[in-house]
């Protein structure tokens, strides 16, 4: 078997021919073809329909002796055809200086051409076979290779113009994207029609069994159906979205994402088990061990499992939501993402913080995005030397100032001579500003204080800031004598 092989590999028919036994066959077979050509399409029926675990032939000069045939035949593998099973057989035949020798069976050989003729190239595929050179590879000769680049190139046309039509009458309905219609038909659609074309017309170019295996597994098929899946999914998600959008569910298209995330993993997941079975993998055992991996990994991944939950609990309860202003803890930023495992908080010294969902759905949030003013507290320190006359002078143009400026709520707003305090007399000012953007915010409070500081200084009133005065008693100075 190993120097037909190496006979075969190299092309040399003629020398392969020295590896069949030729004897006693048919007057009509023996007339029409002569052994090369018995070989080569031996070859091609061998290539596409012939499954040899070389390591299960017998190595023993005198063969199998326990595979229930004759002693002087052994099985090398046996194809299934459309009458049933059929063994491929070599057969002990004695040489010319009386040593017996393994040949292909002459039993075999008979049936070559009823074998070539379910399993050959068939007519186009003989001329092209003939007529390209002998190279192979990845279980695909040049002939196949050409024919098959064809076919796509057709499948491809064919594609995009069934794509093209159906893009163009999608489009005159505005209820979907158009960008997210034309990705749809242009990408994961059109794949999906070239695969369906390719699996009808695989056949055509007599594929090996190495290449069939491949093509039985419907790697493609499962592919394009899985990117069609997730186009869809998108597809949809981004029509609810809109809709939401439209109908001022802002708060509700966020939990879209994580939802489609979810589904378009388990249409991973789905897909995944789909070609494993197509591969002859027992499924229904996978997901036994999955349920129990299940189990081991619910229990290793506890915290991923918090964390999950708690996103879902922030998208529900929507405490804050991306784009808002927050403080929580230590933590002062904005909401740049929330996502499945943690919420990401861009900080005003442009750090980002991830924050385990788990913590941040259960601890205490303080969303400044929510305000509808912002509230500017200050307190005014004036001297202890000022008379109530001054004090009043001052709290009467703040008062003044309050309820007319047009930036702030003068309803809401209050000025007040609060306390003593232990070294000035203390204003305590309680002003809301009519804005909720902080940068705006900061813009308003500095122009209030710059108006303060001229009331004060109008008044002729001092502000003192804390200090503290020590007295220390004079010792008496003693002399030594």
């Amino acid at each position: 078997m190993i120097a037909l092989s190496k006979a075969i590999k190299a092309e040399e028919f003629d020398r392969a021919m020295n590896y069949l036994d030729l004897r006693n066959l048919s007057f009509d077979i023996d007339k029409e073809i002569d052994g090369s050509e018995l070989i080569r399409k031996l070859v091609i029926v061998a290539r596409r329909a012939m499954d040899i675990d070389v390591g299960a032939l017998s190595d023993s000069p005198m063969g199998n002796k326990d595979d229930g045939l004759p002693s002087y035949r052994d099985r090398i593998t046996t194809i299934k055809t459309k009458e049933g099973n059929i063994d491929i057989l070599m057969q002990r035949i004695p040489r010319g200086d009386g040593v017996y020798i393994w040949k292909i069976s002459n039993a075999t050989i008979s049936l070559i051409p009823e074998l070539n003729e379910e399993f050959g190239y068939g007519p186009v595929g003989e001329k092209l076979s003939l007529f390209f050179p002998p190279y192979v590879t990845a279980g695909f000769e040049l002939w196949q290779l050409v024919m098959l680049s064809g076919i796509l190139l057709l499948a491809y046309i064919f594609s995009f113009v069934v794509t093209t039509i159906l893009l163009k009458i999608s489009q005159r309905n505005d209820r979907f994207n158009k960008k997210r219609l034309q990705k749809f038909f242009t990408g994961s659609l059109r794949f999906l029609i070239i695969v369906i074309i390719y699996r009808l017309t695989f056949d055509l170019i007599s594929p090996s069994i190495i290449a069939k295996s491949f093509f039985e597994a419907k790697t493609f098929v499962i592919l394009s159906l899985l990117w069609l899946s997730q186009s869809f999914v998108e597809l949809i998600v981004y029509r609810l979205a809109d809709r939401m959008k439209r109908n001022g569910q802002t708060d509700a298209v966020l939990i879209l994402k994580p939802a489609s995330t979810a589904a378009k993993w388990l249409l991973v997941l789905f897909a995944i088990l789909s070609w494993m079975d197509n591969l002859g993998y027992e499924v229904t055992t996978i997901l036994a061990g999955l349920g129990i991996g299940g189990v081991a990994l619910a229990l290793a991944a506890k915290k991923s499992l918090e964390d999950l939950i708690g996103s879902i609990t922030i998208y529900i309860s929507q405490p804050v939501k991306v784009g808002d202003t927050c403080q929580f803890g230590k933590f002062f930023g904005t909401v740049e993402e929330i996502g499945l495992r943690s919420t990401q908080i861009r900080t005003l010294a442009r750090t980002v913080v991830h924050v385990p969902n788990a913590l941040f759905a259960s601890a205490e949030i303080e969303n400044l995005t929510q305000r509808d003013k912002i509230l500017y507290r200050t307190r005014l320190r004036l001297s202890y030397e000022e008379i109530p006359a001054k004090i009043r002078q001052v709290l009467k143009a703040i008062r003044d100032l309050i309820d007319n400026h047009e930036n702030i709520d003068e309803e809401n707003s209050r000025v007040r001579f609060i306390e003593f305090g232990e070294y000035a007399q203390e204003i305590e000012l309680y002003v809301y500003l009519k804005t909720r953007d902080f940068s705006e915010y900061l813009a308003f409070r500095e122009d209030v204080n710059l108006r303060i500081s001229e009331t004060v200084e109008a008044a002729g009133v001092k502000l003192v800031i804390p200090a503290r005065t020590v007295y220390v008693n004079e010792l008496p100075v003693t002399q030594s004598g």
